[in-house]
């Protein structure tokens, strides 16, 4: 199935394109390097087609920019994926990571720790705020949580443990 979202607002204007039965095609540009990277894992856990397209008032931080775009992919999942349940289990490096979702009860519960402040121009406290802003608008319950490695490995271990449970879920329902 497919969905497309736009989302503008004073500080941000984000474009959402998702299909669910693609062929891994990813095009993304948030103009921050971490957030790419987190999309393209989560899409490519999923097996989905992703294009984004965020621009945002980065001069004031990252902050906008990650949760609009969470909010939009959300709401783009929720309008495709109503229910299902899916979990997986990912290592990345050093890091091992797991996540678990269910759809039609949004909810998060995250259990990890990041030690640095940013990585690759995004404030790492917002990307708790991204699953946040993804599991609630996306209208289901996230289950996450990582430990060992770094920082890097935990996020790229997370992001795809994500993707794959989205994945589990869709073909559930």
């Amino acid at each position: 199935m497919s969905a497309s979202r736009k989302r503008e607002t004073k500080e941000t204007s984000i474009e959402v394109i998702l299909e669910t039965e693609g062929s891994g095609i990813i095009q993304i540009d948030t103009e921050i390097e971490l957030l790419d990277e987190i999309l393209s894992a989560i899409a490519r856990g999923a097996g989905f087609d992703l294009t984004v397209k965020a621009r945002g008032d980065l001069e004031t931080g990252d902050h906008h920019t990650t949760e609009d775009t969470a909010i939009t992919l959300g709401c783009t999942l929720a309008e495709v994926i109503k229910s299902g349940i899916g979990s997986c289990m990912v290592p990345s490096g050093l890091a091992l990571a797991t996540a678990a979702v269910r759809f039609g009860e949004p909810g998060y519960q995250g259990n990890f720790v990041l030690q640095s402040q940013a990585l690759s121009g995004m404030s790492l406290e917002n990307f708790s705020h991204f699953l946040r802003a993804l599991a609630y608008n996306g209208r289901f319950n996230l289950f996450i949580s990582a430990e060992g490695g770094d920082d890097r490995s935990k996020i790229e271990a997370m992001s795809t443990a994500l993707g794959r449970a989205i994945k589990k879920a869709a073909r559930d329902h």
